[in-house]
């Protein structure tokens, strides 16, 4: 498995095929997403194989809290290019070797995700289900 180039973003910079990005800074820094931030590294993948693995190598380490140990900064948290290359460098030799396990792991926290999503759902709907029923009934009376 190739090892992606990983640097800091800039807004010139565009958007390639195999790109995603890893924030820096704050309480989520470690986050990997689809689309950049203001502060976050850009990951370049050779392929759609070693994009795949790798984000969803960041995701596990995001979740797992791995970049949690890296956070330097008082006011504002943040991790530093070379701790978000060493570790994806101790990380990916080993991971790679279980990838297939690595990959239903992937998949149940993917559905756990979209049931996390859909409770959200929930949750908003009946806080404006409340709110309209609430003032509706104070309409009434006014």
């Amino acid at each position: 498995m190739m090892f992606p180039q990983i640097r800091c973003f800039h807004s010139s910079v565009n958007e390639q095929p195999f790109m995603f990005f890893i924030l820096s800074k704050g309480d989520n820094a470690g986050k990997p997403g689809l689309v950049p931030w203001a502060n976050c590294f850009a990951v370049h993948c050779s392929n759609q194989q070693t994009f795949d693995f790798y984000f969803w190598l960041v995701y596990g380490l995001y979740k797992a809290g791995k970049f949690k140990s890296r956070l330097r900064g008082s006011v504002i948290p943040f991790v530093n290019l070379d701790d978000i290359r060493t570790v994806l460098k101790k990380t990916a030799p080993s991971i790679f070797q279980h990838w297939q396990q690595f990959q239903q792991i992937m998949k149940a926290l993917d559905l756990l995700e979209q049931s996390k999503t859909t409770l959200g759902q929930q949750l908003v709907t009946t806080e404006n289900l409340q709110r309209f029923l609430i003032q509706r009934f104070f309409e009434k009376y006014e």
